[in-house]
């Protein structure tokens, strides 16, 4: 749109208007997510913050992950036994097939 004139054509004038609908549009989006954002962050706390709480507690919280990775070592550990090794694969069996 040429700002510079005194006056605008009617194609102009539409072209405009529909920028800015669109540009208000992305506004309200934009905005809708980051309040969405923000209830999500006043109702949930990070995982890291959750760990330093149970740790004052004495309590260790493990992912899924951390559980598989010591069931695996376990399992490849030679100094494991048979019913240890066997324990650990039907564990393992559990966590995988929720993944």
């Amino acid at each position: 749109v040429n700002v510079d004139a005194n006056s605008f054509t009617s194609e102009e004038l539409k072209k405009a208007l529909a920028k800015m609908k669109a540009s208000e549009k992305a506004e309200r989006k934009v905005s809708f997510l980051f309040l969405k954002q923000c209830t999500v962050r006043k109702k949930f706390r990070p995982i890291e913050q959750l760990k330093e709480e149970f740790e004052k507690l004495n309590m260790k919280i493990e992912t899924d992950y951390e559980i598989m990775v010591k069931l695996i070592s376990k399992f490849n550990s030679s100094a494991s036994t048979l019913d240890e090794k066997v324990a650990a694969l039907y564990d393992l069996e559990y966590y995988v097939h929720q993944v």
